[in-house]
């Protein structure tokens, strides 16, 4: 289940309130010859965890602008600056093993030209993802990663009318 919040500041208040983890989603784009692409990956060799795009913690003392750039080369190794912050959720699931529920700050950043087609990249030491482009209209994201594409498309759109 998804709730949105009105603000980042009322996010922020809420996940310190109820002692909830603060995560950033990143939402990485380009233009493709098809229309916008989101950069997405899955973990290498066996895939099990689904369709993603670079997500991570706040660590204490960081702000999510600071985390959503630290995520984002830690786990694709690339170095964008400047994210454009979205939208922040609750983010509340029955996992197999335990019900989860998290604050979530979702971030676009544009691709510079010449960002390779696809590529692996090793996070943490351990952990191989392989990243490509999916089409923006349908990335096929597992996790509920999906829930703030909307403001994404808002935001493209009227980037586009500028």
């Amino acid at each position: 289940m998804v709730t949105f919040y009105d603000t980042q500041q009322q996010a922020r208040r809420d996940a310190a309130a109820r002692a909830l983890r603060e995560k950033v989603v990143c939402f990485v784009t380009r233009a493709g010859s098809g229309g916008p692409e989101l950069l997405v990956f899955d973990h290498v060799p066996d895939g099990g965890a689904g369709v993603q795009v670079v997500a991570g913690g706040v660590e204490p003392g960081e702000t999510p602008e600071r985390a959503a750039t630290r995520e984002l080369h830690e786990e694709s190794g690339l170095s964008l600056t400047h994210p454009t912050f979205l939208t922040s959720y609750r983010w509340e699931a029955q996992l197999p093993e335990r019900f989860t529920r998290q604050v979530c700050h979702a971030y676009a950043l544009t691709a510079p030209a010449g960002t390779p087609d696809t590529w692996d990249h090793l996070a943490e030491g351990r952990y191989t993802f392989r990243f490509c482009w999916a089409p923006l209209h349908a990335p096929g994201l597992n996790w509920e990663l999906d829930a703030a594409l909307p403001h994404l498309n808002q935001l493209l759109h009227k980037e586009l009318q500028a």
